[in-house]
């Protein structure tokens, strides 16, 4: 068998083991579980703990705070704040205290904003007072509920309504979450797995909808672990358990997620150059339409060995205009491999 052969039968999708994704399909995920709660102390001394109102939509705690202090350095440290442009948030007390004390600006002195800054957490909130902080410019904060924790039976995942929640973070958009009031939480049946994988999945198509390509989530173990439980089955061991494994409190990992089966136009915008022999010059086009252009390499797969336009369905430019196939697509040759 010739080298190249060699190489590319070695290189078949089912030994290669390697994904590749167009960056404009894609998105960098930043998923964060909340700082340590009071519902976490007491439930780790008392698993009982949990379903007791005491802890009902439960605030962090001094080492929550310090918890998420450590995590805003190292954001700032590794370059990471500067990069994110959407944090998202589960709508409870601890997971907004947490995107704030992340995320946020500057500790506000005693008295509020001053020199133009605007307060995206205000000041003495929960059992563990902290201090106001501040909005950081340019960055947008949206709470989503469907990010939220496991439901039901718990009051810690109940959460408190959206009016109290705008006077508290008023730099947080809540228009994504449908009432005021907590209709979702019941003090009686607990939010089963398979409704917490439902409720997963339509986050993540959520966030492959919007328009930013950097993201943070703010969110709680077990809706963290049911969401990452969707992705790793056709991985490694090692690379599964990266993925899968629980979060520990403020806790962060990085992830990309592409959509590869989408249809339509991408919302984000592209960074692809379209090359060609005319390049500088719209007026003029290839030869031959894009779709037939074969690797010089005959032995290495290439787009003509796919689908033609016909089996796979229309395409779409970055408009959503469907693309027509070229009329002579069917007949024209590309010869030895090149045009």
């Amino acid at each position: 068998m010739a080298p190249a052969a060699a190489m590319a039968d070695q290189a078949s999708p089912e030994s290669f083991a390697v994904s590749m994704f167009p960056v404009h399909r894609s998105k960098v995920i930043h998923i964060v579980r909340h700082g340590q709660g009071f519902h976490n102390v007491a439930g780790e001394v008392d698993h009982a703990s949990y379903t007791s109102w005491d802890y009902a939509d439960a605030s962090l705690t001094d080492l929550g705070w310090q918890q998420s202090e450590a995590l805003h350095k190292h954001l700032d440290v590794t370059g990471i704040k500067a990069q994110v442009e959407l944090v998202v948030v589960s709508p409870l007390l601890r997971t907004l205290q947490t995107a704030a004390g992340v995320w946020g600006g500057a500790t506000l002195a005693e008295g509020g904003v001053s020199g133009g800054e605007e307060v995206l957490m205000v000041g003495g909130l929960g059992k563990a007072p902290h201090a106001a902080i501040a909005a950081p410019k340019g960055l947008k904060f949206v709470a989503n509920e469907f990010c939220r924790e496991q439901n039901g039976v718990h009051p810690c995942d109940r959460r408190s309504s959206v009016s109290s929640y705008k006077k508290s973070f008023p730099c947080v958009d809540f228009s994504e979450v449908g009432t005021d009031e907590d209709t979702w939480w019941s003090e009686t049946e607990r939010e089963s797995a398979q409704q917490l994988f439902t409720r997963a999945r339509t986050f993540v198509r959520w966030l492959l909808n919007r328009p930013e390509s950097r993201i943070a989530v703010v969110s709680h173990s077990s809706f963290i672990f049911h969401m990452c439980h969707l992705f790793g089955a056709d991985c490694s061991d090692v690379v599964r358990k990266e993925i899968q494994q629980g979060f520990r409190n403020c806790e962060m990992r990085s992830v990309v997620i592409s959509d590869r089966l989408a249809t339509g136009p991408a919302k984000v915008a592209s960074t692809d150059f379209k090359g060609g022999l005319h390049y500088n010059d719209v007026s003029k086009t290839d030869d031959l339409p894009a779709r037939q252009i074969a690797a010089e390499d005959k032995s290495v797969p290439h787009a003509d060995s796919l689908a033609t336009q016909e089996q796979a369905g229309p395409s779409f430019n970055e408009q959503g205009e469907e693309i027509e196939t070229h009329p002579s697509a069917k007949s024209q040759q590309v010869s030895n491999g090149k045009l």
